[in-house]
């Protein structure tokens, strides 16, 4: 088998990112844009010894669950990866994919997947975009032509008139945009959905500050490549309200971009930390305090490490109000080891690299009994969990959330136990 060559070949399982897989002369091909159980004429692009890559030429005979792409841009935009497929199918796709890799890699035979949390409306919910400058061409200087979105290729960007998942608020701040602040690195739009709050962030190489003029009441902030951060109109950050409690969030700060599904993220981690008021939580990578926040009311005290100096500063700000709340600034494998006394319930949502080394075995130290593990890479989780089970965790319950529909993003949280 050689690159270049076309093949027809039927799918019969997905992909942890998204392609379907199928099988052709004892090697695995990778195939996007197909849909298991398709027979599909691909074209062998790239090959190794194990595997290889196909690009997508001809659905012969089309799965059931494929529907036609809405987004003029897809295929071409790397933002989404399954807008062919029904919504009822991407879910299901989801939990083959988490259940696949904790067989693989986390070594359970039986993953305890309990299903998934569909998201109300699969469009139109992002309450964040990040868009990248568009250029005149090839070695062009000076100002961009146009914004749009990193492309299927990974280094080029493709222009963008409408993202199809941004919510309206941000898409009327991207409506909004005229070019004419110079070079810069990337833009992003954010938006409370739930206070009708619009923020734009500019991040640029330099320290030198654009001008701007807004019609929007919009704030709008400059973050320069030393982590200087100017507000140039309105507030650096903005709110969101999620169940009654209101979020500040700096315009650097991470929040996941579903905001709807995040107030049921929250609902989960709360089920399965099964408070009964006399705890001690610890919530490791806190984010702004989404979980920390919802557990402090149910616990004795809740002590948040969060490693981003913006995001811990709206943890604190965001939970003032609470006695028995703590936020830690630092690198959760350096500030764990320091805290004193055990913690029965922690709860931890780590980066798509996943825990490490360092802090599972500072975890150890504290002693918890029970640990709740938000992940978005289930890769890692399955791989952490590995490392979990020999410190003597043991995996009991697992569910996922549709948190990026159009996506093959999965996010899942596991609960592990630990006499």
């Amino acid at each position: 088998m050689s690159a270049a060559a076309e093949i027809v070949i039927t799918p019969d399982r997905i992909a942890h990112g998204g392609e379907a897989i199928a099988r052709w002369e004892g090697k695995v091909v990778f195939v996007p844009y197909a849909i298991p159980g398709e027979e599909v004429r691909v074209r062998l692009v790239e090959e190794k010894a194990r595997y290889a890559r196909a690009e997508l030429l001809e659905v012969r005979q089309p799965s059931p669950d494929r529907v036609e792409p809405p987004c003029p841009y897809f295929g071409v935009c790397g933002g989404c990866q399954w807008q062919h497929v029904s919504y009822q199918r991407q879910l299901d796709l989801r939990l083959e994919v988490a259940a696949d890799q904790m067989r693989r890699l986390g070594r359970v035979a039986e993953p305890p997947l309990d299903g998934i949390v569909p998201a109300d409306d699969p469009w139109g919910y992002l309450n964040q975009i990040a868009l990248y400058p568009v250029s005149a061409g090839e070695g062009a200087e000076g100002a961009p032509v146009g914004l749009g979105f990193v492309s299927t290729d990974g280094h080029t960007v493709t222009p963008i008139e409408r993202c199809l998942l941004a919510h309206d608020l941000v898409d009327e701040l991207h409506a909004s945009i005229d070019l004419e602040w110079g070079a810069f690195r990337r833009l992003s739009l954010r938006a409370g959905v739930n206070t009708g709050d619009q923020l734009m962030l500019l991040e640029t190489d330099t320290g030198e500050v654009p001008e701007l003029e807004l019609e929007l009441p919009a704030s709008f902030a400059h973050l320069s490549d030393d982590e200087d951060l100017i507000t140039l109109v309105g507030d650096p950050y903005f709110h969101e309200r999620l169940h009654d409690r209101l979020y500040r969030i700096f315009a650097p700060s991470y929040f996941p971009m579903h905001t709807a599904q995040v107030q049921n993220l929250v609902e989960v981690v709360r089920e399965f930390c099964s408070l009964d008021g006399s705890e001690r939580v610890l919530d490791l990578f806190c984010g702004v305090g989404a979980f920390s926040l919802d557990l402090a009311a149910r616990a004795a005290e809740v002590v948040g490490v969060e490693p981003s100096p913006w995001a811990a500063a709206d943890a604190q700000a965001n939970g003032e109000d609470l006695a028995n709340y703590t936020i830690h600034e630092g690198e959760v494998d350096e500030v764990l080891p320091a805290l004193e006394g055990s913690f029965p319930v922690v709860v931890v949502d780590p980066p798509r690299t996943g825990l490490g080394e360092a802090v599972i075995a500072s975890l150890i130290a504290v002693r918890p009994r029970r640990l709740v593990y938000v992940s978005d890479d289930p890769a890692t989780l399955a791989r952490d969990t590995v490392a979990l089970g020999e410190a003597g965790f043991q995996l009991t319950q697992m569910l996922a959330l549709d948190m990026y529909p159009q996506t093959a993003q999965v996010q899942t949280v596991a609960l592990m136990s630990r006499a």
